[in-house]
């Protein structure tokens, strides 16, 4: 019997159809493997649950407050109480870390804020250099202790989380991978004398903790610790400024105005030779925030301290600059709103 010669019929659109399935198989099953590592897998640290401390403090205050907006030079360097006790206002600390960006630093306080209160806005200096927007992986891992967080980001930032996953992801894979194989080598070979030096990121994570902040919102773990390592110098502060930073600033304060809240604006500490070195650069960004009509009421000159009132950067104060520098923003809040007025008084903005 002859062997049948007629030509296989094929089906292109079929075929393309169910390599089409298969692809997105895959790529959904990554996707949801990556989710499952994000979200189950624990954090190297507890440091952005502090977000939750602090919305919580904010959302219980009835009343005219002042609410402390920026980045980690907050968190290290607020005595919330001394200020409360200067200014008879109570005092929310907002701050965290500047790799949010400012967009979500202002978003995130924006629903809280009413007529009579006052807004404090102190960045770090690399605020002004890095995009308004943020770092998605520092805004992820908010959104994941505090959900609600994803109403203050734009359809862009929201995008931008969901491209930094997988890194995310990758990163705690990794952190897991190195555990297992320190803890291998130790079981084996006993633990390496190198191993007892210092080193940053884990003198850090000591530090930087949800339990190191009180129920203020600032930050204490570093209170009476000695940093055994130099002096973080942060970002050049002659940088390009993001052209975005000031403006959205200025809008935020007219956006506020037309609701009764007043914001001011105020500077991180900053360590003296740093100051020297960039005061171009940083009187510079004072003039600009001047000229843009943001309420400036000091110069930054009136807060640069000497090198022995800090922690670990130029930014970061210990137990005696935190003092100084929260005596000196109180100071400068009651000019802004008026120094006998307190929150009773404080009605309307100013402009």
């Amino acid at each position: 019997m002859a062997a049948d010669s007629s030509p296989v019929k094929t089906h292109p659109a079929r075929d393309a159809l169910r390599l089409g399935i298969k692809a997105l198989s895959v790529v959904l099953v990554c996707a949801a493997a990556t989710f499952a590592v994000f979200w189950f897998v624990p954090e190297g640290g507890t440091y952005a649950r502090a977000t939750v401390i602090k919305h919580e403090r904010l959302a219980s205050i009835e009343g005219p407050k002042i609410v402390l907006v920026g980045g980690s030079n907050l968190a290290f360097g607020i005595d919330t109480r001394l200020i409360e006790s200067a200014t008879q206002c109570p005092v929310v600390n907002m701050g965290m870390n500047g790799f949010f960006g400012v967009r979500f630093m202002l978003e995130e306080v924006r629903p809280e804020l009413t007529a009579g209160d006052t807004v404090v806005i102190a960045l770090e200096y690399d605020s002004f250099f890095k995009s308004v927007d943020g770092t998605a992986s520092n805004l992820l891992l908010v959104v994941k202790e505090r959900p609600e967080a994803f109403d203050a980001l734009t359809w862009r930032q929201r995008l931008e989380l969901a491209g930094a996953m997988p890194y995310v992801a990758q990163q705690k894979i990794l952190r897991l991978l190195r555990a297992a194989a320190y803890g291998l080598r130790d079981a084996v070979l006993g633990p390496d004398d190198d191993d007892s030096a210092p080193v940053e990121s884990d003198l850090t994570s000591e530090v930087e903790t949800a339990e190191g902040f009180n129920a203020e919102g600032d930050l204490v773990s570093h209170l009476g610790m000695d940093w055994p390592l130099e002096i973080s110098q942060g970002t050049p502060a002659d940088s390009p400024v993001d052209p975005g930073v000031i403006p959205l600033l200025r809008q935020f304060q007219d956006d506020m105005a037309a609701r009764g809240v007043r914001v001011m604006v105020s500077y991180t500490p900053l360590e003296a030779y740093f100051y020297a070195r960039y005061q171009s650069g940083i009187d510079g960004i004072e003039r600009r925030m001047r000229e843009a009509g943001l309420n400036v009421i000091s110069p930054a000159r009136d807060y640069v301290y000497d090198e022995s009132f800090f922690f670990d950067t130029v930014f970061h104060v210990n137990a005696d600059g935190r003092a100084m520098r929260s005596e000196r923003l109180a100071q400068d809040i009651n000019q802004f709103i008026g120094a006998d007025a307190g929150c009773a008084g404080a009605s309307g903005a100013e402009q």
